[in-house]
């Protein structure tokens, strides 16, 4: 790579888990991060430039404004942490290096219908879909596939207001949730996704594109299946237990879709099913990389985390070896099963103390509401495990999991 940056501007959003590790990691490889934040956000002392209360509602007009705030500041970059920041990166980039007409593609893994759209016209495998407000609009629709179907807002991020319909009356209850989940983020008038069930095994796909070139970081297992009525995630295994004939299936599957999406720089987090012709079909796009502290569960060549991975690539920093550690490793997404107030979890050493577990971190204070997914896409937080080979942290994660005493007062949250 040729002229490396010294400062980056990182969009951070104010309800984000990431931004602790990307501050650790630019210190690492020496760069200064110039932070764009929706919130009134207290940064460390070594943090000499902050751009607060940026309303990142209307994301073309933040990007405006952060680019012209950029510019004075000689930034030639921004980056998004995670998912409520990649619209507003995208514009800032495209104002700062005058690329207003190249990012559709980036843009559309934030819309989930267009999403879809412009990898149907270039070819690549997916579920026949329909945007629709009503079940009866859905069932009339030439594109109806039949029962099941999968329920989603056009907005938002991983399982977040999606369920499984099997029929007309949990059809209309998925459309109820989904209207419902995107007037709560604030986005009015908005149709519905009703897509075709794709079933088989589940896996993602952490990719980094370096110049044009996509490299695959890793591939997870899910060994949980993810069947509904909602999609809560909880384990992530790597490197997967697939044949080479699977992997190398998925691997062209992410090559297609940031082909497609003309996305030529940054990391990617793509979600795949296989089918029972073996047909690797993407089900979620996200221009961003893994979310939660799940990249706590990857570590690269020379110790390098994926944050260093990210920001030297968005920093033009020669990346010395993209190889991932020779260990199994994964994380156990702690999921919220009730309704109700968190008091307290316990049997956390107990979990600790499980052969492989590397860490475990509880995310979610006690006595914050919780709501369950479809509703929230929270997690109470994350175990940690590494082993010989994949069986032995799977063992070793649902046995920490199993140790954990969750207490959830059950209060109710309303829904409506």
């Amino acid at each position: 790579m040729i002229g490396e940056l010294t400062k980056l501007l990182l969009v951070l959003p104010s309800n984000t888990y990431r931004a602790q590790r990307f501050l650790e990691a630019a210190t690492r490889l020496g760069i200064e991060l110039v932070i764009a934040t929706d919130s009134d956000f207290s940064p460390p002392g070594r943090l000499a430039t902050i751009f607060d209360n940026i309303s990142f509602c209307d994301a073309k007009a933040a990007g405006e404004q952060l680019a012209h705030l950029a510019r004075t500041h000689e930034i030639e970059s921004a980056l998004a942490v995670d998912e409520a920041g990649i619209e507003v990166a995208a514009w800032t980039n495209a104002f700062l290096k005058n690329r207003v007409a190249n990012i559709e593609g980036l843009l559309a893994t934030r819309e989930k219908t267009t999403l879809r759209k412009i990898l149907t016209s270039a070819g690549v495998p997916q579920p026949r879909f329909i945007e629709c407000s009503s079940a009866p609009e859905a069932l009339k629709s030439r594109s109806w596939s039949g029962f099941p179907v999968v329920v989603k807002p056009t907005k938002g991020s991983g399982s977040l207001g999606v369920t499984l319909a099997k029929n007309q009356s949990s059809l209309e209850q998925g459309l109820d949730i989904a209207s419902y989940v995107m007037k709560e983020m604030g986005y009015l008038d908005h149709l519905s996704l009703v897509e075709e069930y794709i079933d088989g095994p589940e896996y993602a796909v952490e990719v980094l594109v370096i110049e044009s070139k996509v490299t695959i970081l890793a591939i997870f297992e899910k060994p949980d299946p993810l069947v509904g009525p909602a999609f809560a995630e909880t384990i992530y295994l790597t490197p997967p237990r697939i044949s080479k004939l699977r992997h190398d299936s998925i691997a062209e599957c992410a090559f297609q879709v940031a082909e497609a999406l003309s996305i030529n720089n940054g990391p990617m987090h793509i979600e795949v099913r296989i089918t029972a012709d073996g047909i690797c079909v993407p089900i979620d796009v996200a221009s961003r990389s893994i979310g939660g502290r799940c990249s706590d569960a990857l570590s690269f060549a020379f110790s390098a985390t994926l944050e260093e991975l990210i920001l030297s690539n968005a920093a033009s920093i020669e990346i010395r070896s993209t190889a991932r550690e020779r260990q199994a490793s994964g994380v156990f997404m702690i999921p919220v099963q009730s309704e109700g107030v968190l008091r307290n979890i316990g049997g956390v050493k107990n979990a600790l103390a499980v052969r492989f577990i590397q860490g475990l971190e509880i995310t979610i204070p006690y006595g914050t509401p919780l709501r369950p997914l479809p509703y929230d896409n929270q997690y109470l937080g994350f175990i940690f495990a590494k082993a010989p080979g994949p069986a032995g942290v799977e063992a070793a994660l649902r046995q920490a999991h199993s140790l954990l005493n969750i207490e959830i007062e059950r209060l109710p949250i309303s829904n409506t």
